[in-house]
């Protein structure tokens, strides 16, 4: 304790003078509102230090910085009844720039009307019926192609024995010599079952049941050396069966007794084997869809991305029912990779690609989609991601009868550029404001309970 004349200097310094406790009345007011005035500092400080901790990020508009010459297009749009053959990708910009049928960087995929994939091999059955089905003939080459070789003096070329496997669904060929003994007494046998097939006196059907075109013919391998070489021929008679588009030694052989009912059996057995007719076709238009994915580069400036109807090269296309409904799987600015627009505030995240996900079908011909897409350069500070946000109108536009028909994705880029930086706070402040609410919620109960303590004197007194 200090002596009374050492502590006498500084009382009028004191800002926080206490009164003695014989003087000072405890009430059960007051202790209700101390403790109202604590919950109410505990409730404001875990606000606060919530809003601390959960800073919101500010943004700030200026001039765009992007200097790039070129703009980078992404997209993953599904043309729901179109085929790959006769869709083309082409972009169009305000400087007069435009690309027609942009192949670079640019893939499309077959699919059916349900979206799933059609990129599997083709088998050998599909193969030979889409590569032959509209195979015609003059009846000059049918004549050729049907013939046997038996001479190279008679009227036909005999130039080219891949041509006539190719002409039929199955041939079956008898490689014969002349000085050859057994083919002398096999020739007959040989010329009734080739009159009999050739004449369709007999038949034979595929696995399906479908009768196919099977060419019965003989070749003289004394006059037709090369050919018979080239077929690896090494004993007379030889019997062989080739199919279709058949190549590289791919042929049945008969090895059983060369009578009728046994060459009959032979050739319904094979030919039983195969599916030829199995409806294979390069789906026409309106039977598929095409994915068409990838990207195209394009002057910074306005410009238009279509998908567009276009005539292939053995197929001239209906224009007046031609259908661009379309589903966009993805459709991007920018060269982000999708897996870094995760990586984006949540409300800004959703404006990278406004338009993923969503199907833009119209239900009648003449009419088309068409998109117009505002973006806005964005770039993320805290994270050093750059991004293009999008906003999004669209609307289906009526096409003129004999106008090609497109699905057009229109842009303008703005010429402002936002920054965006994390809204943290700094520490200080973070103290000051829980100084301010304890300070500032006592203080208001403090003026309550003086008030209510006064207004209870004047109550007593009147």
């Amino acid at each position: 304790m200090l002596p009374q004349a050492a502590r006498s200097w500084y009382h009028k310094y004191d800002a926080f003078r206490a009164v003695p406790k014989e003087i000072a009345e405890a009430t059960w007011f007051g202790a209700c509102m101390t403790v109202c005035g604590a919950m109410l500092c505990l409730v404001l400080a875990i606000c606060e230090t919530s809003a601390f901790l959960a800073s919101k990020p500010q943004t700030q508009i200026v001039i765009d910085s992007n200097q790039d010459a070129q703009l980078r297009i992404n997209f993953d749009v599904t043309m729901l009844d179109m085929s790959c053959d006769n869709v083309a990708v082409g972009v169009w910009d305000a400087f007069g720039t435009e690309k027609m049928n942009i192949s670079r960087n640019v893939q499309k995929q077959r699919i059916d009307h349900k979206g799933s994939r059609k990129g599997r091999p083709y088998s050998d059955e599909e193969i030979a019926e889409l590569e032959f089905s509209n195979s015609s003939f003059t009846p000059e080459e049918i004549a050729e192609l049907d013939a046997d070789w038996g001479s190279s003096s008679d009227v036909f070329k005999h130039d080219n024995f891949q041509a006539v496997v190719n002409a039929h669904d199955f041939t079956m060929v008898n490689f014969y010599a002349d000085w050859c003994p057994h083919c002398r007494r096999f020739a007959p046998i040989w010329m009734t079952f080739e009159s009999a097939i050739n004449n369709g006196q007999e038949q034979a059907k595929d696995a399906d049941g479908n009768a196919v075109n099977v060419r019965v013919l003989m070749i003289n391998c004394v006059d037709f050396e090369a050919a018979c070489q080239e077929q690896k021929i090494n004993h007379f008679p030889s019997v062989r069966l080739y199919k279709r588009g058949a190549k590289d030694g791919n042929f049945f052989e008969h090895q059983g007794e060369r009578n009728l009912d046994e060459m009959y059996r032979f050739l319904r057995e094979k030919v039983g084997e195969s599916h030829l007719h199995v409806g294979a076709t390069y789906h026409e238009i309106f039977s598929e869809g095409c994915r068409i994915s990838g990207h195209v580069l394009a002057y910074r400036v306005p410009g238009t991305v279509h998908f567009q109807a276009m005539h292939s090269a053995d197929r001239t296309l209906n224009l007046a029912f031609t259908n661009v409904s379309h589903v966009v799987h993805h459709f991007s600015f920018g060269e982000t990779p999708r897996q870094a627009i995760k990586a984006l505030p949540a409300e800004y995240r959703r404006h990278v690609n406004p338009m993923d996900g969503i199907t833009y079908a119209v239900d009648k011909f003449h009419k088309a989609p068409q998109h117009f897409i505002k973006v806005v350069h964005t770039r993320f500070e805290g994270n050093g991601i750059r991004s293009y946000q999008q906003t999004h109108q669209w609307s289906v536009r009526t096409v003129k009868r004999n106008t090609i028909p497109q699905a057009k994705f229109s842009y303008d880029l703005a010429p402002v550029e936002v920054i965006v930086t994390r809204g943290d706070r700094r520490w200080y402040d973070y103290v000051t404001q829980l100084f301010a609410i304890t300070g500032g919620a006592f203080s208001v109960m403090s003026i309550l309970v003086g008030g209510m303590h006064f207004s209870a004197v004047q109550l007593k007194n009147a």
